[in-house]
């Protein structure tokens, strides 16, 4: 199911919302089937997950970038896509 048909019946703002939580949903899961982040947000029962979620987003992006960029000298799938 798509966002558009999932969110159709909501308004702009509703819809905007929503796609954020599926979206940092997504990402986590991601992030901990990588390695890059130890717990799920939806499963921890940590009640600061959230907070070390959103101080290590940015640092596992960068961690996601320099992977994709990757060293020219170093065989890796990272630096295919």
């Amino acid at each position: 199911m798509t966002d558009r048909k999932m969110f159709s019946e909501m308004d702009a703002e509703s819809r905007l919302f929503y796609s954020r939580i599926v979206n940092v949903a997504l990402f986590n899961l991601y992030a901990v089937e990588n390695k890059l982040f130890d717990s799920l947000i939806c499963q921890s029962d940590d009640p600061h997950v959230l907070e070390r979620w959103e101080k290590a987003e940015p640092l596992i992006l960068d961690t996601l970038q320099s992977r994709a960029e990757g060293d020219p000298n170093e065989d890796s799938i990272w630096g295919d896509f």
